[in-house]
């Protein structure tokens, strides 16, 4: 298959490293990005290793299908560009929050998105390297639960590769389930910029991650997605696969970069209010993010 990576930053990078060594890969990111690759290739380290060469250049020639990893907060301003670039085609989304899909769909067409969650753990090193912290297992699914032969060639290619993928009849609630497990771990090592395992070796960190996560499963459940009390466990399974992982929002706060706060526990914190509900946790996490992003630190 011939893939697009669009907003190739740390998780779109690996991805597209994976898929290079079967698939034709064109990747589309920041410029300085996008310039190292082209001349030196892109390193990965950790787990996976290996120089990869990838096309950072498009030709005009026909891809299959768009992958997006860009920031939650630049789907809008993504989908505008694909369409414009590149014409309606499908795009399966691996981003984080909860609305991606939607403004997708709004901007390309319903038939043209798929949604998909992942919990491999990417860490950005440098322009053209790449860190491989945590391997975890990729879901994707078609918005309307069919099965169909674009998914289980998406499926395919992407096991071929290396990067263990399932296909779900219920993506939506895999992305609640996702966008769980992001409010507990992204927002909760970033308030305490600490690496993914550090919240299973402290029980005060643990304590903290259960009550975000039964938070959430409150709001799911007002919204009608019944995702249940296990993804407490799952939470804390993908915090031990990636404990070497520093999470996306925590690599953002670090470099002086806004964050995704809004977009993952922000949105629990919107949901509960139009259900008349409070997530007092969730928010004050969003209010503390929100803050670090802008405070000047002493010394």
């Amino acid at each position: 298959m011939r893939f697009i990576i669009f907003g190739a930053g740390a998780l779109g990078s690996l991805f597209g490293a994976l898929l290079s060594m079967h698939h034709d890969v064109l990747l589309v990111g920041r410029k300085k990005h996008m310039e190292v690759i082209k001349e030196k290739g892109l390193k990965i380290e950790g787990i996976t290793e290996g120089v990869f060469y990838l096309e950072t250049e498009w030709d005009g020639s026909e891809y299959d299908i768009v992958i997006l990893t860009t920031k939650a907060y630049d789907t809008e301003k993504a989908a505008r560009e694909i369409l414009k670039k590149f014409g309606k085609m499908p795009v399966l989304s691996l981003q984080n929050g909860l609305r991606n899909e939607e403004m997708l769909a709004e901007i390309i067409g319903n038939e043209y998105v798929i949604g998909g969650v992942t919990s491999h753990g990417a860490t950005f090193l440098e322009y053209g390297r790449i860190y491989h912290a945590g391997i975890g297992e990729t879901i994707i699914g078609e918005i309307d639960g069919k099965i169909t032969d674009r998914i289980k060639n998406i499926a395919e290619a992407f096991n071929k590769c290396g990067i263990e993928t399932k296909i779900s009849r219920n993506i939506k609630n895999e992305i609640w389930r996702k966008a769980v497990v992001n409010a507990a771990i992204n927002g909760l090592t970033a308030l305490l910029k600490c690496k993914n395992g550090f919240l299973l070796e402290n029980r005060n960190a643990e304590i903290l991650l259960e009550k975000i996560c039964r938070e959430c499963i409150k709001v799911a459940r007002a919204e009608g997605i019944e995702i249940g009390e296990k993804i407490i466990d799952k939470t804390k399974e993908i915090a031990e696969k990636t404990a070497d992982n520093i999470s996306s929002m925590l690599q953002d706060l670090l470099k002086g970069k806004k964050t995704e706060i809004e977009e993952i526990n922000g949105e629990f914190v919107r949901i509960a209010r139009r259900h008349g509900m409070e997530a007092y946790i969730n928010e004050f996490l969003t209010l503390a993010i929100k803050a670090m992003e802008s405070v000047r630190h002493l010394g």
